[in-house]
């Protein structure tokens, strides 16, 4: 056998060098596998929390002259959620227990047909002297149209006139208080409707809060019944939140 045939007999099959290419790739290939799987899940879990967040950091939220504390998961928008300086903050809350988004909860704040169980309300600097109820009898009285209709739960329905701007709503109001009593607009679905039409998407009021803050605060016509609950609620939460 000539020396070259036994140079050629113990060349061997894999290189050295081929094998560290092989072994490398394959270090890449495993690399941006692992790479994949933790975008994957990480895009997964910002899906499924849409927005929303489980932090209970504190924030401080500075609107005008007053200061509130609230942590982050009760704040709706992600650009919100950042202490300081701001014209005003959209907030959220599942009803009764006026808790922020949690795993717990998710399923209420991620409905997609109804609000039934959350109460949405902005804070944001006074442009009016009177809230809602103090605005019932210098302006609203004046522009219901025809006698009020009983409606649930101690309050009366009434409507008002067209051509004021308020001819989709319907106006509940604590039926026999005196002076500044509760009162709610609910928008309607037709205001062409006959008498005993319903409500369906949603009610709104707005309250004084702190030293020069306006509340407007929102909830499902389903919840109307339960609207001395939800006053007291709404009302307390936000004052504990202000820093005195």
């Amino acid at each position: 056998m000539s020396n070259a045939d036994q140079t050629l007999d113990h060349t061997p099959l894999l290189s050295p060098r081929f094998i560290w290419k092989l072994t490398a790739v394959i270090a890449v290939l495993c690399a941006l596998t692992a790479a994949i799987a933790l975008t994957g899940r990480m895009i997964g879990s910002s899906i499924a929390l849409a927005g929303n967040t489980t932090d209970q950091t504190s924030r401080e939220i500075v609107i005008g002259n007053d200061v509130l504390s609230l942590p982050a998961n009760v704040i709706r928008f992600e650009s919100q959620r950042v202490s300081g300086v701001h014209a005003a903050i959209d907030t959220y809350f599942a009803w009764p227990d006026m808790s922020g988004y949690s795993d717990e909860n998710r399923d209420i704040f991620n409905q997609t047909q109804s609000a039934d169980g959350l109460i949405f309300a902005r804070i944001a600097q006074a442009t009016m002297s009177r809230d809602m109820s103090g605005r019932f009898s210098p302006i609203y009285r004046r522009l219901t149209d025809g006698p009020p209709m009983a409606g649930p739960n101690g309050l009366d329905s009434v409507r008002l006139k067209s051509g004021t701007g308020y001819a989709s709503e319907l106006m509940y109001v604590e039926r026999g208080a005196i002076a500044d009593p509760y009162t709610v607009r609910c928008l309607v679905e037709d205001a062409q409707a006959t008498p005993d039409f319903v409500t369906r998407t949603g009610c709104q009021r707005d309250i004084a809060l702190g030293q020069d803050l306006s509340v407007t605060y929102r909830f499902s016509i389903e919840l109307l019944p339960e609207w001395r609950a939800i006053e007291r609620d709404v009302r307390a939460r936000l004052e504990a939140a202000l820093v005195r």
